[in-house]
């Protein structure tokens, strides 16, 4: 299991105290294929509720900007993700509102929900959202 993936477990509301978070995909782009190399975490300058789950803090950006500095450009935003309090989640209307309207994508950029047992994962390109891990009969 990679660094990321057990970083993205470590938040799972996996008890109902435990509120959602959410943070920035940071990565590479090799051609078509996109490698999520780090994350930004929440902070205490965040909305974090049960159900909720709001960037506020200057934090995520900053470490985007860190890491692209550090990488002569080569690491960059790759996309969002936050948590929800279900075993497989779906993306609210309000995360689809939220995406269509906050994240320019000229590029195919990552939206990944992380449940208690599973995970949402797409792609935005345009204003076209995509699901990547549902299957098809």
């Amino acid at each position: 299991m990679s660094k990321v993936t057990r970083l993205l477990h470590s938040y799972r509301q996996e008890h109902y105290s435990c509120t959602e978070a959410g943070g920035t995909l940071i990565g590479e782009r090799r051609g078509q294929h996109i490698v999520v190399t780090d994350i930004s975490e929440p902070d205490l300058d965040d909305i974090r509720t049960r159900n909720r789950f709001e960037r506020k803090g200057s934090h995520h950006q900053q470490k985007v900007d860190e890491l692209f500095k550090q990488s002569d450009g080569f690491l960059v935003y790759l996309g969002e993700w936050h948590t929800h309090p279900e075993d497989f989640p779906q993306p609210s209307y309000t995360d689809i509102q939220s995406w269509l309207t906050g994240i320019k994508a000229t590029e195919p950029m990552v939206l990944l929900i992380v449940g208690t047992k599973g995970e949402w994962l797409g792609i935005k390109h345009g204003n076209n959202i995509k699901v990547l891990n549902e299957k098809e009969d």
